[in-house]
């Protein structure tokens, strides 16, 4: 279930290198062909701006066309050449994504994230209805066949469409596969796997960093992605359905041939009595609340709006930061690998962490270390250094904070709400952080009104993070509630 980590981070951060930043300039008008490209940038396109949306018309005299001898009109560039030094082909160049069309950029990752929030819900509904493993693999195979067919469109709708329902499938994938490894551990598994379960996203974008260097065109990409997407419909023949679902759902011989077979794998003994005897003393199941209920009393609403913004704030600086390493550094592939790999440690450091000095503290001493590395990236000078190194080990640095802050939060959050009403409480906060991962596009752009704005506000939302915990009650060491009372009267701090 962890290696499904990898198509879900290829697809939530492939915006990274489908469009990267490219410079672009207007494409000699017709009755232009006789001038050479050196005349043609040097004296028709302005010089204030290198991503020129517009060009100076010229004044043709009896010496010269480019002999120009008066102030010259400014008109708008119907076509576009590109840089292609690094990217031979992006879906910027494809489809002019620039100037006026420069949003449909940050559209088709605003469709993506949409899709991928719709996606939790809509295949969280079905594997409860039909159980995980079906639905599951429904949407592995939707990923694959909308991987394939990615990169072979040519109309730019068409190809949105096609994100959208590639996000369904994905957001499914991610909440289907946590579900499904959740409901075969149990003790002190419940903390330990959360964790080690988020470690391939990391590696997912490293790989996905180092296949976007070999074929450097978003379309060959794409198609590799969904090639290496396709191998996990391999996993029908491997995974077996929950047996947590089976029994909720009264399917009790199911569930005894699927522990019986986990016995077997595992080398562990197997007694019919022993289960029989557990089944009988399960307690009859709750009337789950809705998530409205923790509105309702004062304890547990101050505990859910002050949650719900924070994982706002999570979904908006991760998401952002995310399409902000396109632009660090003079190599995007190094910046976006070694993010990738760096990250995969705050992960792990994180259980150990969260097991000496508490949620609060985990979560707040991550959001530090994130504060930190933004700030130092606006203080370190740009390519000061081989590669810009300094600002690539900041960067890194402060992915590994969030992968670290992310799984605690996680965690954090779930111990907050009483088991009766869990589900819905850590999905109802947590919703908000694909709503902050849906408008970070908007974010990323920040730049173009002030230099280093986006960083600044990035900073200053992992700050508000720190400031969001402290007046929550620590949970470590404490009984999880287990009722909704017991919840509303949980004040330790």
């Amino acid at each position: 279930m962890a290696l499904l980590k990898l198509p879900v981070a290829w697809y939530h951060m492939n915006i990274i290198f489908l469009a990267p930043p490219q410079d672009f300039w207007c494409r000699k008008p017709e009755m232009l062909l006789n001038v050479t490209e050196h005349e043609w940038r040097e004296i028709f396109l302005p010089k204030s701006n290198n991503h020129s949306c517009f060009y100076d018309a010229p004044i043709i005299s009896n010496e010269s066309l480019t002999n120009r001898s008066g102030t010259a009109s400014q008109v708008n560039c119907r076509s576009f050449d590109y840089d292609t030094s690094v990217f031979n082909r992006t879906i910027i160049s494809d489809w002019d994504l620039v100037c006026s069309n420069r949003w449909l950029v940050h559209l088709s990752q605003i469709v993506l994230l949409l899709g991928i929030l719709l996606g939790g819900i809509l295949f969280g509904a079905l594997a409860d209805r039909y159980g995980r493993k079906h639905p599951l693999m429904a949407a592995i195979i939707i990923q694959s066949v909308c991987g394939f067919s990615s990169g072979t469109l040519s109309i730019f709708w068409v190809f949105l469409l096609n994100r959208f329902v590639l996000a369904l499938s994905t957001g499914g994938i991610a909440v289907m596969a946590f579900v499904l490894c959740m409901e075969v551990v149990s003790g002190k598994w419940r903390t330990i796997v959360p964790v080690l379960c988020q470690l391939p996203f990391g590696l997912g974008a490293a790989i996905m960093s180092g296949m976007a260097y070999w074929w450097r065109d978003w379309r060959k990409l794409e198609f590799s992605l969904g090639c290496l997407s396709s191998l996990y419909v391999l996993y029908w023949f491997w995974i077996p359905e929950s047996p947590r679902w089976l029994l909720a759902t009264g399917q009790t011989e199911k569930a005894l041939g699927v522990l019986r077979d986990a016995a077997k794998k595992n080398k562990r003994p197997f007694n019919i009595n022993d289960v029989n005897l557990l089944l009988q003393q399960k307690a009859p199941p709750t009337d789950q609340p809705r998530f409205t209920a923790f509105l309702k009393s004062p304890n547990m609403r101050r505990k859910t709006f002050l949650l719900s913004l924070n994982w706002l704030f999570t979904g908006i600086a991760y998401y952002t930061f995310a399409q902000y390493l396109g632009a660090l550094g003079d190599n995007i592939f190094l910046t976006v690998a070694t993010s990738g790999v760096i990250s995969t440690p705050g992960a792990i450091i994180s259980i150990f962490v969260l097991a000496k000095l508490g949620r609060k503290a985990t979560i707040g001493g991550f959001q530090l270390l994130t504060c930190l590395c933004f700030v130092l990236l606006l203080v370190v000078p740009k390519n000061l250094y081989v590669n810009d190194w300094p600002r690539l080990l900041c960067a890194s640095v402060g992915m590994a904070g969030m992968a670290g802050s992310i799984p605690a939060l996680y965690l954090f959050t779930a111990e907050l709400y009483p088991t009766i009403g869990r589900n819905v409480g850590v999905g109802g906060v947590s919703i908000f952080a694909r709503v902050g991962s849906m408008i970070a596009p908007l974010f990323v752009g920040l730049d173009e009104i002030m230099e280093n704005l986006t960083l600044i506000v990035l900073a200053c939302m992992s700050l508000a993070q720190i400031l969001l915990v402290v007046p929550l009650p620590d949970t470590r060491g404490y009984p999880l509630p287990a009722t909704l009372e017991e919840a509303e009267g949980f004040t330790r701090y």
